[in-house]
């Protein structure tokens, strides 16, 4: 999880409190005790209209603001004693205890507070120890990850590529580990590539730590990825894409340079560090997304389409 990612989670989950306690809280002095501006903290406390119990409106957090002021008028149920079932607090312990192994995502201790205060009021009737837990694959890799950082660790890796549909192995040493999107990723210096890569826990095959010291170079420093993992660089192939219905998801998910909605698909430019992501894409779409240019990746990728689907047809 990102430094600024956390930030905003942590004061997310403290400013309808705050506000509560004085009533009718000041957006300056607000600001001013939280560290940040007064328009982040609008913006900020504008997505808590967002947040309740379900979707029904009735049950949404909501706000009253009145020129320099803010106030709860509901509080979406904050205030309400909470009330777990056995069912419901063994869940929530599994849950806190797999959170407080993620870097980052606990920094404050409020995740064992927590879990504490479940694990004192369920007393004997909490017994986790009789749930097989089975985690998410990039949740094996998480603790790993972690001691090989705060020992500076190298890191032996099996890791599969999707955009080539290949498993390599190679050295790593780890830099950073941060959390984008759900998804737990690990930035090292790759002694393969000699470079700076970014791996998803989720792909890791194997990994083994090393009992020998991470070496990384002097002149590199963790990437800041408060704005996405991936951000394209000038450099980069720039590529035109026709995304059909379903596919639409792409132009809105991954930075484009521009985008043009027709009646039947959205043209999409954008910049790919690997024109291997783009053949992957382009097959599992099965045929919801075509490559328009350059020529010769569009050729590239039906070459490759063709040589896929040759052992089903008899070619």
């Amino acid at each position: 999880m990102s430094t600024d990612t956390g930030d905003k989670v942590t004061r997310l989950l403290a400013l309808v409190p705050y506000v509560l306690s004085r009533g009718v809280a000041s957006i300056s002095e607000t600001a001013a005790t939280f560290g940040i501006s007064e328009d982040q903290l609008r913006k900020e406390l504008e997505m808590l209209w967002l947040c309740g119990r379900s979707s029904g409106p009735e049950d949404l957090i909501d706000l009253m603001f009145e020129e320099d002021t803010v106030s709860v008028t509901y509080d979406g149920g904050l205030s309400r004693p909470l009330k777990l079932t056995a069912t419901e607090a063994m869940t929530l312990a599994v849950a806190l205890r797999t959170l407080t192994d993620v870097p980052g995502a606990t920094a404050t201790g409020a995740a064992e507070r927590a879990l504490a205060k479940i694990e004192t009021a369920a007393g004997q009737h909490l017994d986790t120890t009789a749930v097989e837990i089975r985690l998410a694959a990039q949740d094996r890799w998480v603790s790993l990850a972690s001691r090989a950082l705060s020992e500076k660790r190298a890191v032996e890796l099996h890791y599969y590529t999707a955009a080539r549909d290949e498993s390599t192995h190679r050295i790593i040493d780890p830099v950073q580990v941060f959390v984008a999107d759900g998804v737990t990723y690990l930035e090292a210096w790759c002694r393969r590539a000699e470079g700076m890569r970014i791996f998803r826990l989720d792909r890791f095959e194997d990994a083994t730590l090393l009992d020998e010291p991470a070496v990384i170079p002097a002149d590199v420093s963790p990437k800041d990825v408060s704005e996405g993992v991936y951000r394209p660089a000038p450099e980069h192939l720039l590529v035109e894409l026709s995304l059909g219905a379903g596919w639409e998801w792409v132009s809105e998910y991954y930075p484009c340079e521009s985008t043009e909605v027709t009646d039947e698909a959205v043209r999409a430019t954008l910049r790919v560090a690997d024109p291997a992501w783009v053949s992957a894409l382009v097959r599992r779409s099965g045929g919801g997304v075509r490559v328009l240019a350059p020529d010769w990746l569009a050729h590239d990728v039906r070459r490759d389409a063709k040589a896929a689907l040759a052992p089903y047809l008899g070619q």
